[in-house]
């Protein structure tokens, strides 16, 4: 896998990995080395966002290990946490990680992200917040908000742009995003397309909602 440091964890591990997340039902459909560039794009323009030091991240909802496991092997200098809510998921990256020797710099969080955060080793505790099928804009602004520090980043997976639209297209609106402190930075549009939030103030303390609250209210 292109990118991969010397000596680092082994992609022909990584791919027998994510071979067997999709055989366990965690990766959707699709090719999965379409799957791996994607995840790979999310550990460049982290890299990129956050170029010096050894920036704490979180991988919201992770699932079979994309983009957090790519991310992980593909970023030697990131201490990275894969939030997952789901038992199964949370015990295959836990298997995961500790076949890739990432144990020292990688863990996995069992937990929902409206509970984990609100703990005080969690909340504010991140320089930047991955997404990747996470849900909807408000949910995912609702539930990354609290865990970064103030100036740190958003990176989300968006879809393709439609054909004649604009960058904002009004999924992530700058006065709603102020609830949450958050607010639209900039779009990399390439082979896939991301979208860059920044935590310009901090997330007001009733953020987040109880769960399962911002899914079934969305705040916009």
């Amino acid at each position: 896998m292109p990118g991969a440091d010397k000596g680092g964890p082994s992609p022909t591990v990584l791919s027998e990995l994510l071979v067997d997340a999709r055989a366990l039902g965690f990766l959707g459909p699709g090719p999965l080395g379409l799957q791996i560039r994607h995840a790979q794009g999310f550990a460049a323009i982290g890299r990129r966002l956050s170029p010096v030091g050894s920036p704490r991240v979180i991988d919201l909802g992770a699932g079979g290990g994309l983009p957090g496991l790519v991310v992980a092997t593909e970023w030697p200098d990131v201490d990275l946490a894969l939030l997952e809510a789901n038992g199964r998921r949370a015990g295959f990256l836990r298997r995961a990680v500790e076949r890739l020797a990432l144990e020292g710099r990688v863990s996995v969080l069992e937990d929902r992200a409206e509970v984990c955060g609100r703990q005080p080793d969690t909340r504010t505790a991140f320089d930047g917040v991955l997404a990747r099928s996470f849900g909807r804009p408000a949910v995912v602004a609702e539930c990354a908000a609290p865990f970064l520090k103030v100036a740190g980043w958003l990176l989300v997976s968006e879809p393709p742009r439609a054909e004649g639209g604009d960058d904002d297209d009004g999924r992530w609106p700058p006065e709603e995003l102020q609830q949450v402190g958050l607010e639209p930075a900039e779009v990399v549009d390439d082979e896939f397309r991301y979208r860059v939030l920044r935590q310009v103030d901090s997330c007001p303390e009733r953020f987040p909602r109880r769960n399962g609250v911002p899914s079934k209210k969305p705040l916009f």
